[in-house]
């Protein structure tokens, strides 16, 4: 029997978060994947600490060890607190281990200078609703751009093995030169919560690592962290992610993806990953 994984990664009794089938990680029985992880603690995050005039300008997710598929816990700490900024950490718990760890900085909104500055142009992709969806992708909804509108110099590596690594995961984005998509998330964090701008942004934040650090033919690097930069909340419901690096030697690796709404640029999400290979 085929199992039907649940709209949600959690529910919620009292102070524990307990997973659903749906927040599974690929890498090892057992575990969760990254994006649980770490969109639960944005969604603690912006439960208690995004008012109105607030803006999480930069949200660090250390992911510390793989979260076992059990009752979790959040932690919250202000770090620091003043007029324009505030420093909050949330760590993920299992029973009395720190999982996943978050930095969130957060600044207080303000008005822009009178001098203006050149901003970063708008990203000359089609719309969503013109796309043909990705089948099986789960709970998201993926709209693939053609390679043609590629704008960064993408060269895909002319030595690789197809049988060497670990199996692939981009489907339709696997060639270097089609890295780039509209991504909307359509599943909640906690079971009976829609989530706020921020939160949806979270929740598809960790998939710049495998745009960013899959050969074509897999992807045989595991993240350690990922920090999304924004200087605005997202509109609206699709993330635009496109491939801007990948930089790796001696098992180690940075990607970053530029990130989009309908509205124009939002920031970058940069990830740092270690070679691994995935466990049976």
């Amino acid at each position: 029997m085929i199992e039907t994984r649940p709209g949600h990664f959690y529910t919620s009794d009292g102070d524990r978060f307990i997973p659903t089938s749906a927040a599974r990680g690929y890498w090892q029985k057992g575990t969760l994947s990254g994006s649980a992880a770490a969109s639960l603690l944005g969604h603690v995050i912006e439960r208690d600490f995004l008012a109105d005039d607030r803006i999480p300008v930069r949200l660090s997710i250390d992911m510390l060890r793989m979260p076992p598929d059990a009752p979790l816990r959040v932690e919250t700490e202000v770090l620091h607190e003043s007029g324009r900024l505030q420093l909050v950490e949330a760590r993920l718990v299992a029973e009395t281990r720190v999982v996943t760890r978050a930095l969130c900085q957060i600044a207080k909104a303000g008005r822009q200078p009178a001098n203006p500055v050149w901003q970063s142009p708008a990203w000359p992709a089609p719309h969503p609703d013109t796309l043909e969806p990705m089948p099986h992708f789960g709970r998201w909804d993926m709209r693939p751009i053609p390679p043609g509108h590629d704008r960064f110099a993408r060269a895909t590596p002319r030595v690789a093995a197809a049988a060497e690594g670990n199996p692939p995961v981009l489907g339709r984005l696997a060639p270097v030169a089609a890295r780039q998509t509209w991504l909307k998330s359509g599943i909640e964090v906690i079971a009976g919560h829609a989530p706020g701008p921020f939160l949806r942004l979270v929740t598809t934040a960790d998939f710049a690592s495998p745009l960013s650090h899959s050969s074509e033919f897999g992807i045989d690097f595991v993240n350690t962290d990922f920090t999304i930069h924004l200087h605005r909340l997202p509109q609206g419901e699709w993330i635009g992610y496109e491939l801007t690096g990948h930089s790796s030697a001696h098992g180690i690796a940075v990607g970053q993806a530029a990130i989009h709404d309908l509205s124009g640029p939002l920031g970058v999400v940069v990830v740092s990953a270690l070679a691994n290979s995935r466990r049976p």
